[in-house]
């Protein structure tokens, strides 16, 4: 083979290289909580539209769906991961150093049962431990994973909060103190945290999920209630949607604002 006829094939190599690069390269997105309900299905939907994601879950050996999942999608890694534990939050991060993420979607959170948080007999334990994962996780694994986000195309950290921690909406009924003032916080910080990373082009979102049947909701079996299925499916569109121009933004899954 001539030395011309050699260099016009390595050129036409690196080319259909590049050009396979190019287009097996999706963005990824790492999501809290997997383990079940609305997590575990946008785990699903978004390995489905060929996304790279990171799932991580407290335990992702036990969690079925999860495992189902991640055999049946190539683009799929599984994470242990408790969003109490900082030292392991940071561990994850300096795994995925170097990788861009898209979207780091705080999904993970707990209610505190209702026998814990009634008023007059309220576990403050129980309540530490809510808001340690409904907010101080998030916000940790925000700053952890701040350069991975900022390395990306989209530049987007979406936290799932609920309409529950809306002030503006609590009118006819008391009680939820655990998990309604965790969310309420989750707004603030995440709101705080918008104006802040702004200035680097990264958008910070709120989205409620809606009236999700799930594990807590277990027992009600209402008309306006949605599937982790569809609920999933809504958020994911909302979050497409957001752009820096809504960061900060409260907003019901939907697509319409939510009050404060």
């Amino acid at each position: 083979m001539s030395r011309t006829r050699l260099l016009t094939t390595l050129m036409a190599i690196t080319v259909l290289q590049g050009t396979i690069a190019l287009a097996t390269e999706m963005p990824t997105v790492l999501i809290t909580g997997t383990s079940r309900g609305i997590g575990v299905e946008l785990a699903r939907q978004y390995a489905e539209r060929g996304w790279n994601v990171i799932a991580t879950a407290r335990n992702p050996g036990s969690a079925a769906a999860l495992q189902d999942i991640a055999r049946e999608h190539r683009n799929v890694r599984l994470e242990a991961l408790d969003v109490t534990d900082h030292a392991a939050i940071d561990a994850l991060a300096a795994k995925y150093r170097g990788q861009p993420i898209d979207v780091l979607l705080n999904n993970a959170g707990i209610s505190g049962a209702d026998e814990m948080g009634q008023f007059g007999h309220l576990n403050y334990a129980a309540y530490d431990k809510v808001h340690a994962t409904n907010v101080i996780g998030p916000l940790k694994m925000a700053e952890a994973f701040l350069p991975n986000v900022a390395a990306s195309q989209q530049k987007k950290i979406i936290n799932i909060t609920s309409t529950e921690g809306s002030i503006g909406s609590v009118k006819t009924r008391g009680g939820g103190y655990f998990y309604r003032s965790s969310k309420a916080a989750l707004n603030m910080v995440m709101r705080s945290l918008s104006l802040d990373l702004k200035p680097q082009g990264i958008t910070v979102g709120l989205v409620s999920p809606g009236f999700v049947k799930d594990d807590f909701t277990k027992g009600l079996d209402l008309p306006i209630m949605i599937t982790p299925q569809q609920s999933a499916s809504a958020v994911i569109k909302v979050i497409d949607g957001y752009d820096l121009s809504k960061t900060g933004s409260f907003i019901r899954h939907t697509g319409e604002g939510a009050p404060w």
